[in-house]
């Protein structure tokens, strides 16, 4: 996880900033570890300051009410300047107040990261554990500059430190390949060979290799601190240091920017010169981007700005030859907001585009028809629009525009059927009625002309559903072209009777219906449980599995992954609006979980989506009357009638089912 997406917010950086203030002093004064510590005079001043204004630093929800108790014991029991054994009272009541708020941690909502903090404190302090020390003096850095200074003066037992620990595995694994490849410099084809022949070995291998890595991220942690690296290096400078160190393999030489250093995770951080962070560590063999920062002629720069309009650099795969592009956190985050932007500006208008669609289906021109039906058939199906070079690698998908007749398509007395393999293999089947009865046509105009068109395709019996009059498939530019472009007839672009007008590309009909659906089930879902426990919020969102004591949830995210024919982890970080996301958890004031905060780049701190003023204009709508007619008040009246009965009769179903049912829309 990056640096950006690991910041604290205010509440858990002031409960973590206090551990820290008291962990040289616990290191000190408890007795299973009287470990020797610097500058004790300032710890002391610490301690003295915050005895005096006794901050409750565990916040005051009812469920942390014992762990307040003990630190108001503690801090009548603390004597700062005193000797060990006069403080062994406040050290019990300090242990018992960690291990309260450990035993209820759920309620303070933590990260990941923030979990192994507070983990590692409770080994410390409630544990007598401290194997974890030099985690907890790694991680200081996600506090400040002042924290760090407090958890350097603790000196590890028996004279332990990270450069040490990082020599011992670097000579483990350099036995290890002196064992396994001989002269050989290890490879992935012979690691590859090694899994295969001695998998025993191989597991030896590769546990000394995580083992090397951990030591290297707490020496490189440490070098940056001793040498008041805040909070970015130069890479050229950086390198010098690894390599005396062996650790130059952590940093590819062809880097050029700024690195910083990495508390959880990968060791190292990457930056351009002018700090912005990027999405992910690049590895491998890099190439820097000369272009980057400069003007491109097919590049709309009122979008991204020229300093961070395109990639910085890129990687070659380890094995293949595929090249991965990096970019910077705040490029996609940009590019993510601009995104949907288009997507809620296309929900304004989207019953207008249905109806040109509609219309353009009846024309006399084919292409206009066909494209029409194309993209009538991603509305309604949310399905892909494919490209063909996915059509032709080794894993073959399929989309819209790269349908086969014969391999996908099925036509039976009442149904048409397409089935095809999807993006990252999810299957997909779309099932479109006939409407044909003995007594003729059953069913709504447009609906029938849907059915006839495709009909019409599946008969010419070509090899590519969706053609042109010469035979050839339509590519994705082409849809496009029809969807975006202006109603107003155009012939030099092979549009007669004009475009669709709508203010984004076909590709993002799938993102307005996982947003659509997503929205009519956090409205449901908050109608129906105006105060949740935050437990209830998170199985709503991403459903529970099976288990001896609950039943099975299916969540919001599982059935738009079902509508869309995808994976609900896709659905997340790729089709569903992250405004929506957040506030299906901000509402009630929950932290959304650490998902939602990696895969969608959330910074809270910088409040990456506006949400503060969102949910300022959400509380205010809430407080406005709403005023009804008699008819409504009676309509609710029954609504509410019906919800408690079904509340009240055994058996009843969760209150959240109601809403896991996507409404189908219409063309």
């Amino acid at each position: 996880m990056a640096n950006d997406l690991t910041a604290l917010p205010q509440f858990t950086r002031n409960l973590f900033r206090h551990a820290y203030i008291f962990l040289p002093w616990f290191c000190r004064n408890f007795e299973a570890y009287h470990f020797n510590v610097d500058d004790y005079n300032d710890v002391i001043e610490y301690l003295a300051a915050l005895k005096q204004d006794r901050p409750e630093f565990f916040g005051s929800r009812q469920p942390i009410e014992k762990a307040r108790k003990k630190l108001e014991k503690f801090y009548d029991a603390l004597v700062p300047t005193a000797e060990p054994a006069q403080n062994q009272q406040a050290l019990a009541y300090f242990s018992r107040a960690w291990h309260h708020a450990w035993n209820n941690r759920e309620h303070f909502e933590l990260r990941a990261h923030e979990v192994r903090l507070m983990k590692f404190f409770h080994e410390i302090f409630c544990k007598s554990r401290s194997e974890h020390l030099p985690e907890l003096q790694c991680m200081a850095r996600l506090i400040d500059t002042q924290t760090v200074k407090l958890a350097r003066c603790i000196r590890l037992p028996g004279g332990v430190t990270p450069a040490k620990a990082l020599k011992h595995a670097n000579a483990e694994v350099r036995e290890y390949e002196r064992q396994f490849f001989g002269s050989e410099e290890p490879s992935p084809r012979l690691c590859h060979k090694l899994q295969k022949r001695r998998p025993g070995k191989y597991t030896m291998f590769q546990k000394a290799l995580r083992r090397r890595k951990e030591a290297a991220r707490l020496r490189i942690t440490e070098i940056f601190d001793t040498q008041g690296w805040f909070f970015v290096i130069d890479s050229s400078t950086l390198h010098q240091f690894l390599k005396r160190e062996g650790l130059e393999d952590f940093l590819p030489t062809a880097y050029r920017g700024r690195i910083g250093v990495q508390p959880t995770g990968y060791p190292l951080t990457f930056y351009t010169y002018a700090g912005l962070e990027l999405e992910t560590p690049p590895l491998n063999e890099v190439t820097m981007n000369m272009d980057y920062g400069m003007a491109e002629p097919d590049k709309d720069y009122k979008i991204h700005p020229v300093s961070d309009g395109t990639f910085y650099c890129e990687t070659t795969a380890v094995v293949g030859d595929s090249r991965t592009k990096h970019y910077t956190l705040e490029y996609k985050r940009r590019a993510r907001r601009l995104k949907y932007d288009s997507v809620n500006n296309l929900a304004e208008v989207i019953d207008d585009i249905r109806g040109r669609m509609v219309l353009h289906l009846q024309s006399e021109n084919r292409d206009t028809w066909v494209r029409a039906l194309m993209c009538l058939l991603i509305d309604s199906e949310c399905a892909r629009i494919g490209n063909h070079e996915s059509a032709k690698g080794e894993k073959k998908t399929y989309g819209i525009t790269t349908l086969q007749t014969a391999k996908h398509v099925k036509v039976t007395k009442d149904r048409i059927v397409i089935t095809y393999a999807g993006k990252h293999e999810q299957r997909q089947q779309h099932a479109l009625p006939r409407y044909r009865t003995l007594k003729g046509r059953a069913a709504p105009g447009h609906e029938a002309i849907v059915a006839d068109r495709l009909l019409q395709l599946v008969n010419e019996k070509r090899k590519f559903l969706f053609t042109r009059q010469d035979g050839r498939p339509y590519t994705p530019q082409m849809v496009n072209d029809y969807f975006t472009a202006s109603p107003e007839p155009d012939l030099s672009d092979s549009l007669p009777e004009g475009g669709v007008g709508s203010p984004c590309t076909v590709h993002n009909m799938r993102n307005y219906h996982a947003t659509r659906i997503f929205r009519k089930y956090a409205a449901g879902f908050a109608a129906e449980n105006p105060d949740p426990s935050y437990q209830q919020v998170l199985i709503a969102y991403q459903g529970r599995n099976q288990t001896k004591k609950y039943s099975a949830v299916e969540g919001v995210l599982q059935i738009i992954a079902g509508k869309l024919g995808n994976t609900p982890a896709i659905c997340r970080k790729s089709y569903i609006d992250p405004k929506e996301q957040l506030l299906f958890f901000q509402r009630w004031g929950y932290r959304p979980p650490d998902c939602i905060t990696r895969d969608l780049f959330v910074s809270e701190e910088d409040d990456t989506y506006g949400m503060r003023q969102l949910l300022r204009y959400e509380r205010r709508k809430a407080n406005q009357p709403t005023i009804q007619s008699p008819s409504q008040r009676k309509k609710a009246k029954a609504q509410t009638h019906k919800n408690t009965q079904r509340r009240n009769a055994p058996n009843a179903p969760s209150p959240t089912r109601e809403h896991m049912r996507p409404e189908t829309d219409a063309f």
